[in-house]
């Protein structure tokens, strides 16, 4: 009987060890080097950023952190991957209310940098809740959405994840973070509108928000905006709010072709351009790799996207295509708003550049939304 119970956990072992071998022959590793292509980029432009740093301080320690931060983000991409997605997406409404929780408690008690309270400090390293904010909202909605399909009235089922999304919204205004908050609203928006929301409800969404538009506008701080207004004409302050956005113009249209090199941007190595490793890091990319390397980051985001679209459609579920959907969502609008904020075409929010900017936080949830596009690919082919 023992040599039978042996035997039964070594078929049980090895059943399970070669369905995790299949699964890992299986994973999309196109996706996956495509990725880890755009870190490697983010590694030399955020080494020849710091360069000055680095001399001065005989240490390379943006590379080396941002370096770690790459590893845990694969780490934690590679278990997201092998756990099935229906089984994370149980843990939705856990997930949201903790996200609720750890907002909540930032606004109160988090670190302040630059007038802002973004940040947790714990164990000695700082962590952003709203990066992990994102990636919850987007399990909640997805399983929201999937669970009440054709359960709720039209006008409930479309205005729910509104009314979510909005507490998230609330809670990241106060810290205050307006660039999380517009994140937020358009994954929200992009999910809602897969999910089939008529157009009359789109247009009466359209014309309550012009209608509260005063409203929202006397809700804003003073700098931002400063910043609204400013980013149809920045050079109505120079030397002030529009200082950064103007610095980040110059640097990208000094780069030509090809760019004057790592290490050789003016702007960038001589400090005229603010946050050059993280917010205006495409700026560094434009001014030192030129017309030819801000074209070829493009490519390798079009790319990403591309497959991100592509599992959404061949996901094999609904859930699977919502969850595919946000998390593509998640990835567009970052790269959207920071690249068009470095060319003056947004208004600056401060938002990163996803697998490019500085960041330890951010690159792991970047790395959690990659893990579940995995994930997803994976019971497409297995399912």
């Amino acid at each position: 009987m023992l040599n039978d119970l042996n035997t039964s956990r070594s078929i049980i072992g090895k059943s399970f060890f070669n369905r995790y071998i299949r699964l890992i022959k299986h994973i999309d590793y196109a996706l996956l080097f495509l990725v880890l292509g755009l870190c490697v980029l983010g590694l030399l432009v955020i080494y020849s950023s710091t360069h000055q740093e680095n001399v001065a301080n005989g240490t390379i320690q943006f590379v080396k952190k941002q370096v770690i931060s790459i590893l845990a983000g694969l780490l934690v991409c590679l278990l997201i991957t092998i756990i099935d997605y229906h089984e994370i997406t149980k843990l939705s409404i856990p997930g949201y209310v903790l996200s609720l929780i750890m907002l909540v408690y930032v606004i109160y008690y988090g670190k302040e940098i630059g007038g802002a309270r973004r940040w947790i400090q714990l164990a000695g390293q700082e962590f952003q809740p709203a990066e992990f904010a994102k990636i919850t909202l987007i399990i909640f909605l997805s399983d929201l959405l999937n669970k009440q399909k054709n359960k709720l009235p039209d006008l409930l089922y479309f205005s729910l994840p509104f009314l979510f999304t909005g507490i998230l919204m609330f809670l990241s205004y106060k810290q205050p973070d307006l660039g999380t908050a517009l994140v937020f609203f358009a994954i929200t928006l992009l999910m809602v509108f897969i999910a089939g929301i008529p157009w009359k409800y789109i247009s009466i969404g359209f014309v309550l928000t012009l209608s509260l538009f005063p409203i929202l506008w006397s809700l804003l701080r003073d700098y931002q905006r400063s910043r609204l207004i400013l980013f149809l004409n920045p050079e109505m302050d120079p030397l002030g709010a529009g200082y950064n956005v103007i610095q980040s113009k110059v640097a990208i249209g000094s780069g030509g072709l090809f760019g004057k090199g790592l290490f050789g941007g003016i702007q960038s190595q001589l400090k005229f351009l603010p946050s050059q490793h993280t917010d205006f890091v495409f700026a560094v990319i434009g001014e030192e790799l030129g017309f030819v390397g801000a074209l070829l980051l493009l490519s390798f985001f079009a790319l990403l996207l591309w497959k991100g679209i592509k599992i959404a459609q061949e996901a094999p579920d609904l859930l699977g295509t919502f969850l595919a959907t946000g998390i593509t969502s998640f990835l567009f609008v970052q790269i959207l708003i920071n690249i068009g904020m470095s060319m003056g075409l947004m208004p600056a929010t401060g938002l990163p550049l996803p697998f490019i900017s500085y960041g330890g936080t951010f690159m792991i949830s970047n790395f959690i939304g990659i893990g579940l596009l995995l994930n997803i690919h994976l019971r497409s082919i297995f399912n």
